[in-house]
This record gives structure tokens, C-alpha cells and sequence, in this order.
């Protein structure tokens, strides 16, 4: 059943249509998330490649931040948006949880929102050669490992339904199977700077991790969406950076 597990994890993680048989989430779904962030990765860099022939910049960097957005349904920038309102209203763990559950958006959720934004415009606007291109299909997967990695590692917080039980993985190693394949992807692209891509994804995920475990003693769906929106946010900015130095080099 393995191909049926890895089309739920594109029904889940995307708006992309799969069989009603697809429709079943158990958690079985989570080891194949790696996978479909490289599929939303190579269609980010199909997307770019299209207005890039005809559109000028501008556009271009648009087109791809709202592909990102689209794709998704919006689903992880909502969670952005809820952990930024929760996360820093200076509460206690309980008014912060509940606060996250709520679905309107406060001030600390636009800025959120607004900033990754731009940041992923700005290290956008740096990728323009096609070997720096491949990192619009190792962004979205490297970041989808950072979802991987916090259902596996992390405990979780009053998960609700039998739907969010089931998709925390705690201490299931083998769903971590496929989180190398971004990183490597990274040292193929050059090695010293796959071996500072790993130390800096490693900070990032494990400031991330304890942040959250300090302010609500573990991790949500709201902050795994924020995860996924910083991680990829985060890794523009450093994509832009690199290939703005070995240009320069």
C-alpha cells in the first residue's frame, strides 16, 4: 500500500487531486512527506521557469511565492499566523493554545506573515542562474523534512481527533527514512556549502523545536505549519546569499 500512502501525503500536503481511496490519513503518510516536497519543489521550478520566459522579474518572484501559497492551500501560512498571535502574546501555555485555536488573525500574525513573505521574495530575487534553480526543488522538501523531524522527535500537544493522533510519529524512526534526499540533494549542488546548509538547518530546527517546548511543552499543527513557512522562508534568504557570493566569487 505504499503508493496509496504516498498519494494521501500529496492529498494532504497539496490541493493536487488524488483517488477518494487516498483520502484516508493514518499517519502511514508522514515518511513520504520529503518526497512530496520535491514534487512541489520541481513545480515550483517549472513555475519559475514559465515567467521567467516572458514575465519580467518582479513578476516572476510574485508568481512563485503565491504557487507556494496556492499549492498548499494556504494551510502552513495559517498555521504561521496562529503560532505568531499564540506565541508571542505573552500568555500562559493555556491562553497561548487556546489563542492558536482561534481562527481570526491579530497583529503578530500579519507581521508574521508579511515578513516571510518578503523574506521569500528577497531570496527569490538572487536565484536566477539554472544551477542555483535547483533549490526551488530542494526548498519545499527541506522543509517538509522539518515537518518530518518534528512528528517524530517532538512530543505533541492535545492533539484533537483520532486524525492528529495518528499523525505524530513519535520515536518512529522509519519515517525519517527519506529526510537525507533534500540534504543531499544540497551537497550535489556543492559540498562546502551542503555541510553549511546541514549545520544551519540543524540550528534553525532545533531553536524552533526548543522555543516551542518551552512556551507550550511541545508542538502543533499550527507550529509545524510555521515550521514549514520559516524553514523554506529562511532557506531562500541563504539560497539568495550563496549564489549572490559564488557570483561575486
Amino acid at each position: 500500500m505504499g503508493v496509496l500512502n504516498f498519494l494521501s501525503a500529496i492529498g494532504f500536503l497539496t490541493i493536487l487531486p488524488v483517488p477518494n481511496s487516498a483520502r484516508t490519513f493514518d499517519g502511514k503518510q508522514v515518511i513520504y512527506f520529503p518526497l512530496v516536497g520535491l514534487i512541489i519543489g520541481a513545480m515550483l521550478w517549472m513555475v519559475d521557469w514559465f515567467f521567467s520566459c516572458f514575465a519580467y522579474p518582479e513578476i516572476r518572484i510574485i508568481g512563485d511565492v503565491l504557487f507556494l501559497a496556492i499549492i498548499t492551500g494556504a494551510l502552513h501560512l495559517d498555521g504561521l499566523a496562529d503560532s505568531a498571535d499564540g506565541l508571542f502574546s505573552h500568555r500562559t501555555r493555556e491562553q497561548i493554545l487556546e489563542i492558536m485555536k482561534d481562527s481570526r488573525i491579530g497583529v503578530m500574525g500579519v507581521l508574521a506573515l508579511i515578513f516571510c513573505l518578503l523574506f521569500k521574495m528577497g531570496g527569490i530575487a538572487e536565484i536566477k542562474n539554472p544551477i542555483s534553480s535547483l533549490w526551488f526543488i530542494i526548498i519545499p522538501a527541506l522543509s517538509r523534512t522539518a515537518q518530518v523531524l518534528g512528528l517524530t522527535l517532538i512530543e505533541h500537544v492535545k492533539p484533537e481527533g483520532a486524525l492528529a493522533t495518528n499523525f505524530y510519529q513519535k520515536n518512529n524512526r522509519l519515517a525519517l527514512l527519506f529526510c537525507p534526499v533534500p540534504l543531499g540533494l544540497i551537497f550535489y549542488l556543492d559540498f562546502e556549502m551542503g555541510a553549511i546548509a546541514l549545520v544551519v538547518f540543524s540550528i534553525l530546527i532545533s531553536g524552533l523545536f526548543y522555543f516551542y517546548k518551552k512556551m507550550i511543552g511541545g508542538i502543533t499543527g499550527d507550529t509545524l505549519g510555521a515550521t514549514t513557512e520559516i524553514v523554506e522562508a529562511f532557506f531562500f534568504v541563504f539560497a539568495g546569499l550563496t549564489t549572490s557570493c559564488l557570483e561575486i566569487s
